[in-house]
């Protein structure tokens, strides 16, 4: 049996992280059985992330004695999981990115701002379909109409993944008014991403 081929690559990363983010991104790798260790130089700290897949080091600078960044122009990975904890730690920490994704088929471009996407291209086969602004294309009406169905359905998915992140906030700051317009929201994403889904399923050609 082949293989299922990935790899992700990074770019442009900055990452603010506070003591307590990075001991909870160390906590996630452990719980998804990578080793780490640990390589110390003048200026950064090196954080090297082993996997039977393979290996990835990650540079930390340390600014403040409780706070630390992640800056990189570029990083490779071909550990699937290790690519989905890191983007999960861009949105948490709110740290910006592009990161290209590949699984031997399409290729997926997103774009991180604030620990939102706020960009996504698909690429693949000779052809290119982009969409701009996830805001922009939002809020006017139409401009969803003729984006690639795979695409709206990958942002819409990580919009939701971004508000539930957010309801747990206002949860635990128990703000109700804030708990409303996050639950009105995701009750309206994710309307839209069956509709998407039941549309997709009707328009795939018989085999």
């Amino acid at each position: 049996m082949k293989e299922r081929y990935f790899q992700a690559e990074f770019q442009d990363v900055y990452i603010e992280l506070p003591r307590p983010a990075l001991k909870s991104f160390i906590h996630k790798l452990l719980q998804a059985q990578f080793r780490i260790s640990w390589r110390h130089e003048k200026k950064t700290v090196e954080l090297v992330i082993r996997s039977r897949e393979g290996q990835v080091m990650i540079p930390i600078q340390r600014l403040e004695e409780n706070l630390t960044v992640i800056q990189l122009n570029e990083l490779r990975i071909c550990m699937e999981d290790l690519a989905i904890l890191l983007e999960e730690l861009i949105t948490d920490t709110k740290g910006r990115a592009i990161v290209k994704t590949s699984t031997g088929g399409w290729i997926y471009v997103s774009c991180f701002d604030n620990g939102k996407i706020v960009s996504v291209m698909k690429i693949g086969g000779g052809e290119k379909a982009e969409m701009g602004s996830y805001r922009t294309l939002r809020n006017a009406p139409g401009t969803f109409d003729g984006v690639d169905p795979e695409v709206r359905e990958y942002v819409m998915t990580a919009e939701i993944d971004y508000l539930l992140m957010e309801l747990v906030e206002a949860l635990e700051k128990d703000d109700p008014t804030e708990i409303t317009r996050i639950k009105t929201k995701l009750s309206t994403l994710s309307k839209e991403r069956e509709r998407l889904k039941s549309s997709r399923k009707t328009i795939l050609p018989r085999k």
